[in-house]
C-alpha cells in the first residue's frame, strides 16, 4: 500500500458530478493522494439514481475515507451541496480529517424560480447555451433520463437529502479547525440561512463568492477556491 504525506478527498452533490471538482483537482501537484468520489446512484440512469438514498451515500463516503486515512498522514475533505452534508457526518462518525472546505452547504435550502428555470432550460438545451449558469446546471448532472420529465420523479434521493440536512443540524460535529465554509452569492437553492448558520459555526468566517451559483463559479471564484484548498491543505502551487 503505498504511502502519502497528504490526500484530499471530494465528494460531489446530489444529482453531480465529480467533473465538477475538475479546476481543483488540476491545481494539485504529483505525491498527494486524490480520490474524486462517484456518489452510488450517479453517473447512471435515472432509474438507479431514484434507488439511491443516505445510507449508501454516508457508508461509500467513509468507506473511502477510511482507506484514504489509512494511506495518508494529513486527509483533507472538499465537499460541495450535500457533499459538506456527507463529509460533516463521517467527521461525526469517526474524526478523520485535517482540514475541510465546504461549498455550498445546504444548512437550509429554498428553490428559487432561477433554480427551476436553470435546471429546465438545461435538459432541454443539453448545456448547449450561452449562459453559463444554465450551462453549469447541465455539466454537473450526472444522471442520464431519455426525456426530462423522469426527473420530475425522483422524489426519494431528494427527501434523503433533506434527512441528511436534520441530520446534521440535530447534533453537533466538531469540525478540525482548519474548516472553511464558502457560498456564491447568486445560489439558486441554498438559503441565505446557511450562511448564518456556517457563520455560527465557524465565528463569521464564511467566505462568499460573488457572482457565482450554485453549480456555476466564476474565473474569480475558481481561483479564489483553489487558493483556500492549498493554503489548507499546506501544498505549493504548481
Amino acid at each position: 500500500m503505498e504511502h502519502y504525506s497528504k490526500g484530499i478527498i471530494f465528494v460531489h452533490g446530489i444529482q453531480g458530478s465529480p467533473g465538477q471538482f475538475d479546476f481543483l483537482t488540476e491545481k494539485i501537484p504529483d505525491g498527494i493522494y486524490v480520490k474524486n468520489i462517484l456518489l452510488p446512484g450517479h453517473g447512471a440512469s435515472v432509474k438507479e439514481f431514484r434507488q439511491a438514498g443516505g445510507e449508501q451515500w454516508k457508508k461509500a463516503v467513509l468507506e473511502e475515507c477510511q482507506k484514504a486515512r489509512k494511506q495518508c498522514d494529513k486527509l483533507f475533505f472538499v465537499g460541495h451541496s450535500m457533499g459538506c452534508l456527507l463529509g460533516m457526518l463521517t467527521e461525526r462518525e469517526q474524526a478523520l480529517f485535517s482540514g475541510m472546505l465546504l461549498v455550498c452547504c445546504p444548512f437550509y435550502v429554498f428553490p428559487t424560480y432561477r433554480y427551476w428555470r436553470n435546471n429546465f432550460w438545461s435538459l432541454c438545451l443539453k448545456g448547449k447555451t450561452g449562459d453559463p449558469f444554465i450551462r453549469a446546471a447541465w455539466e454537473a448532472n450526472s444522471v442520464s433520463a431519455r426525456h426530462a420529465v423522469s426527473y420530475l420523479f425522483c422524489i426519494h434521493p431528494y427527501m434523503e437529502l433533506f434527512r441528511l440536512m436534520r441530520s446534521v443540524k440535530k447534533e453537533k460535529t466538531d469540525l478540525p479547525p482548519e474548516t472553511v465554509f464558502c457560498f456564491s452569492e447568486k445560489d439558486e437553492i441554498v438559503h441565505r440561512r446557511s450562511i448564518a448558520y456556517a457563520d455560527r459555526i465557524r465565528k463569521d468566517k464564511a467566505v462568499i463568492l460573488p457572482g457565482s451559483g450554485h453549480n456555476y463559479f466564476t474565473a474569480e471564484s475558481r481561483v479564489k477556491l483553489t487558493q483556500i484548498l492549498l493554503e489548507l491543505a499546506e501544498i505549493k502551487r504548481i
